[in-house]
């Protein structure tokens, strides 16, 4: 019989294909990862690096010695550098701010003016959007509805309540008894129309409410509805008296 000659194997000239395919399919998945970490939301970042450094500062409790951890920066030397800080309802602010401006807008169609300390926040706005010409009560039902969840929301950081209406001292009309009503006497009756409202919230402490009016000058007696303001400021009383 005769024999059966083997053939000899081919040498496959292209196998690299395969390694080189995974390596391309494992540089693409890094490149995805590395595309994905650069979409950091920076505004993120900077709160999360806030969050840390008020952790670690004498003011936020975390540490015991003179200097916090942040304060120190290395390089030529150790340099002192004064860390900024933050208060301790200063996310609660910045969300508060954010919400309660939008809504003010949605509802008045027009923006608050704002005056933010590091314990308080004080919203301005004509008078003439809370009530009625020459009425003292009830406050316009949209305003009142945004007022509520200004008052419930401003709860995470305030303690204290203050109602301001800034008037003119102007004639307006007579009562029934033939006596002159003043813008003023009116005013009166509107921070009392306020304050029931604000008082009407279980968790609101009487002594927490202050209202108050103060006078304005150079007004114009036709005007002064449209002159006249009111300011609500919520502060943190035990950050004032820290």
């Amino acid at each position: 019989m005769a024999k059966k000659h083997k053939h000899e194997e081919h040498v496959n000239h292209e196998r690299w294909l395969v390694s080189f395919a995974d390596m391309m399919t494992l540089l693409f998945a890094l490149f995805v990862v590395l595309y994905a970490l650069g979409q950091a939301d920076l505004a993120k970042l900077k709160d999360l690096k806030d969050s840390v450094r008020w952790a670690f500062h004498i003011e936020g409790e975390g540490k015991t010695k003179d200097e916090g951890l942040f304060e120190r920066q290395a390089g030529g030397g150790e340099v002192i550098d004064a860390a900024p800080l933050i208060t301790a309802q200063d996310g609660e602010m910045k969300e508060f701010l954010k919400d309660q401006l939008e809504r003010y807008e949605e509802v008045a169609g027009k923006s608050l003016e704002i005056v933010q300390t590091d314990d308080s926040i004080s919203f301005k706005t004509a008078l003439s959007d809370f009530f009625a010409p020459n009425q003292p009560y009830p406050i316009k039902s949209d305003i009142a509805g945004w007022l509520d969840r200004t008052i419930a929301a401003s709860l995470a950081f305030a303690s204290n309540i203050r109602v301001v209406i800034s008037t003119p001292d102007v004639l307006i009309g007579h009562n029934s008894r033939k006596q002159a009503v003043t813008s003023v006497d009116l005013c009166i009756e509107r921070l009392q129309t306020i304050e029931r409202f604000v008082l009407a919230k279980p968790e609101i402490r009487r002594e927490a409410v202050t209202c108050q009016w103060q006078r304005q000058v150079g007004s114009v007696q036709w005007k002064w509805e449209e002159e006249a303001t009111i300011s609500v400021v919520f502060t943190n009383a035990a950050a004032t008296h820290k």
